[in-house]
């Protein structure tokens, strides 16, 4: 798991790119009654991710938010919280979002005062499919009752991003 404090430049680039996204769609796209903080909250993960690995270059497609190359799409996760994830956390996808045309997740976390992103990790979405529990809606557990049918992983079965982005890179040079 990385840690990434928010700068000012980080804050920045995600309300620009919040900014740009609500001028052309609205409130569309988003699961929750707080759609702007919830947009702000996949923002800032994006631009901590692009910050800390800038390779990965932003997709000027709206339906992906990444490109590492000219053929491998990335979507990125992002859950707001209050504290540090922890490994047995759960990386999530609403069913819905099983059919987006991307090859790999990045699942991050945002603390909810903006101040640090946790990048948890990277699943090719074969593999999240593969290993991913689906928890229907009207599941109860602990406290939570889930309100849309979602996949869940947990943290620690995610790859490493650091890993991933050195496979790729030495895989990439010997096509």
């Amino acid at each position: 798991m990385i840690e990434v404090i928010i700068t000012p430049e980080i804050l920045s680039e995600a309300k620009e790119r919040n900014d740009t996204y609500y001028e052309r769609f609205g409130h569309s796209g988003t699961h929750r009654t707080n759609k702007e903080r919830q947009r702000m909250t996949g923002y800032l993960a994006e631009a901590c991710i692009h910050s800390e690995f800038p390779e990965i270059k932003y997709s000027d497609d709206y339906f992906v938010d990444f490109i590492l190359d000219s053929s491998t799409t990335i979507d990125s996760k992002a859950q707001g919280c209050n504290t540090k994830p922890l490994d047995f956390y759960s990386a999530t996808l609403y069913e819905e979002q099983r059919n987006r045309d991307t090859d790999y997740y990045i699942f991050s976390r945002v603390k909810n005062d903006f101040s640090k992103t946790w990048i948890c990790g990277i699943a090719s979405k074969q593999k999240f499919f593969k290993i991913a529990k689906l928890k229907p809606a009207g599941t109860k557990t602990n406290n939570f009752t889930y309100d849309q049918s979602r996949y869940e992983v947990q943290y620690n079965e995610l790859g490493d991003m650091y890993k991933f982005i050195k496979w790729h890179n030495e895989t990439r040079s010997t096509i």
